[in-house]
C-alpha cells in the first residue's frame, strides 16, 4: 500500500523534523503511520479536493504551494490520528509502553500538547489550502466547490470571528451549519434567496481578488456577515439592522436586480389604497 501524495519515508520526514532515524531492522516511520496517511489522504480528497479536480491536483509539481499545503494537511491529520497509538506495543500479555534505556516515554501532558499542536498546525494549513483552492479555476468548476459556496463563510476564519482560537476546523463545521440556517432566515425575510445566492458567489472573489474596490455589494456582504456572527455568538437577530440593509438595497435597487425581482421584495412594498364607491368611507 502507498499514498499518492506522500510516497516515501524520506518525504514524510521533511514534515516531521523531530524524528529519530530508523535503526537497522526497524519499521520506517512511513510504514508505521501508513494506515493513517491513507485515511488522511482520502479525507483530504473527499472534503477539499474533490473527484473532479483530483487528476489535475495530482499532476501539480511537488513544489507548488497548493500541493505543499495539502501535504502538510495530510501529514498533520495522519499524525494527529496516529500519535495515541505510536507509543503502545501489543505483547502476549497485553499492551505496553515503548521504552528503553535512552528514551523515556513522554508524559500524558506532553502527548496532549503534541496532539494540540498537530491540530493547530493542521487547521492553519486547512485555512491556507482553502485560500489556494479558491484561486484554482478548474477547482472552482468542481462539485466539491458547492459545499463551500453554501454560506457567506467559506473558510474556517469563521471560527476566529466567533471567538474560537482552538479546534478551529471542528468548531467551523458546527458553526457553518448554524450560519446556513441564519442566512436562510435572513434571505427569506429580508434580502431574498436569489440575492443571497449572488452574495455567496461574490464572497469567493472577495477572498482572493484584492484588487476589487468596495462596492454596494461588498458593503452589504460585510454587514450581513457581521449580523450573522453576532447571532452565532448568542445575540438576538438585529431586525433594525436588517431593515436598514433592505432600505439601502431598495434605494439602490439597480445594483440588486435579483432582490428587486424576488417575492421577498414585495414584503416591503406598502399596499396602495384605492377609493371605491362601495367603501363606506373615503380618504382625501
Amino acid at each position: 500500500m502507498e499514498t499518492r501524495l506522500i510516497t516515501s519515508d524520506e518525504q514524510l520526514r521533511r514534515y516531521m523534523p523531530n524524528v529519530f532515524a530508523t535503526a537497522q531492522g526497524e519499521t520506517p516511520l512511513y510504514g508505521k503511520v501508513l494506515p493513517w496517511l491513507e485515511t488522511a489522504e482520502r479525507w483530504l480528497f473527499s472534503q477539499f479536493v474533490g473527484d473532479d479536480y483530483a487528476d489535475s491536483f495530482l499532476a501539480l509539481d511537488e513544489s507548488e504551494p497548493l500541493r505543499l499545503t495539502a501535504v502538510c494537511v495530510v501529514t498533520h491529520e495522519a499524525m494527529l490520528r496516529a500519535v495515541p497509538s505510536l507509543d503502545l506495543v501489543l505483547t502476549p500479555n497485553g499492551f505496553g509502553i515503548v521504552s528503553n534505556q535512552n528514551v523515556a516515554p513522554a508524559s500524558r501532558d506532553r502527548v496532549a500538547r503534541l496532539i494540540a499542536s498537530l491540530e493547530t498546525s493542521r487547521d492553519n494549513s486547512i485555512e491556507q489550502l482553502i485560500a489556494y483552492l479558491l484561486r484554482e479555476e478548474e477547482w472552482y468548476q468542481s462539485t466539491i466547490r458547492q459545499w463551500f459556496t453554501a454560506t457567506l463563510f467559506p473558510n474556517i476564519d469563521l471560527a476566529n470571528l466567533c471567538g474560537f482560537t482552538e479546534h478551529r476546523w471542528a468548531n467551523y463545521l458546527g458553526l457553518r451549519s448554524k450560519a446556513i440556517d441564519v442566512e436562510q432566515r435572513i434571505a427569506e425575510e429580508f434580502v431574498s434567496p436569489e440575492q443571497l445566492a449572488v452574495f455567496r458567489e461574490e464572497v469567493f472573489s472577495m477572498t482572493w481578488d484584492f484588487s476589487l474596490t468596495a462596492t454596494s455589494h461588498t458593503q452589504i456582504i460585510e454587514r450581513l456577515r457581521s449580523v450573522i456572527v453576532g447571532v452565532l455568538q448568542g445575540n438576538n437577530v438585529p431586525v433594525q439592522s436588517l431593515r436598514d440593509i433592505v432600505d439601502f438595497m431598495r434605494k439602490h435597487e439597480d445594483h440588486f436586480p435579483e432582490f428587486r425581482a424576488s417575492r421577498t421584495y414585495k414584503l416591503f412594498e406598502p399596499p396602495i389604497f384605492e377609493n371605491k364607491k362601495q367603501y363606506h368611507g373615503y380618504w382625501f
